[in-house]
């Protein structure tokens, strides 16, 4: 069954040509973003969408089978419309998404389209980005889970033509019970633990961590350096 839920709606009002939402785990991002494209496509003839992501193993286990989900669940999906070779679907009205991998170098480089959708973008380079979003003419759509900061941060976060959302569980009123229970528990470990703090911080609240064991958080202020260092 399909749920309009707060991220949609939030989703929704973002109005600048690059969208970028931040969220933890069971948030919805994919599930927010994909129903907003699917609408695009049915609403406005010969529309063109590219959803992409890291690896085409990535997109066949997220939002590819999310995408065909929502689609059986609103009663949009015909299988005679999917090309299963090429990944893509067309519409009664001739709109078209198309999915395929940031690893595909002609891709990048290939047709424009009217919307684009980088999943998961932050296992992306920004190379990747400015390829795709400088062939792409009216919006972009990113999503990632904020484990550290990364290109969009550094680049684009603060651009007037630049939108930022921050979503999480709280936000998915569709959360899977077993998910809220999940990170429920984190939450209260979090409590007592450095390990849990950090990870409830990213995947439950959707902010800005830092990788376990990559940064060094032990560490004070001398004046000198020790002789025996």
């Amino acid at each position: 069954m399909f749920q309009r839920t707060t991220v949609i709606n939030k989703i929704l009002t973002l109005d600048k040509f690059t969208k970028g939402i931040q969220g933890g785990t069971s948030a919805g991002k994919t599930f927010g973003v994909l129903p907003v494209l699917i609408s695009i496509c049915a609403l406005n003839p010969l529309s063109e969408v590219s959803v992409v992501a890291e690896s085409i193993p990535h997109l066949k286990r997220g939002a590819m089978k999310d995408f065909k989900k929502i689609m059986i669940f609103t009663g949009r999906w015909f299988d005679e419309r999917w090309n299963a070779t090429d990944f893509k679907y067309t519409f009664h009205n001739g709109s078209i998404i198309e999915f395929f991998s940031a690893d595909n170098d002609s891709k990048l480089r290939g047709a424009r389209r009217d919307w684009l959708y980088m999943n998961e973008c932050n296992n992306m380079t920004f190379h990747a980005y400015t390829e795709l979003a400088s062939r792409t003419k009216k919006g972009v759509y990113l999503d990632w889970n904020p484990t550290n900061e990364f290109w969009f941060h550094n680049e684009l976060q603060g651009d007037e033509d630049v939108d930022f959302l921050i979503v999480n569980y709280l936000d998915n009123e569709a959360c899977p019970e077993s998910a809220l229970k999940f990170i429920l528990k984190a939450k209260e470990k979090a409590k007592t633990s450095k390990y849990w703090e950090n990870w409830y911080n990213v995947y439950g609240l959707g902010e800005i961590g830092q990788l376990e064991g990559v940064i060094f958080n032990n560490w004070k202020t001398i004046d000198i350096i020790p002789s025996d260092a």
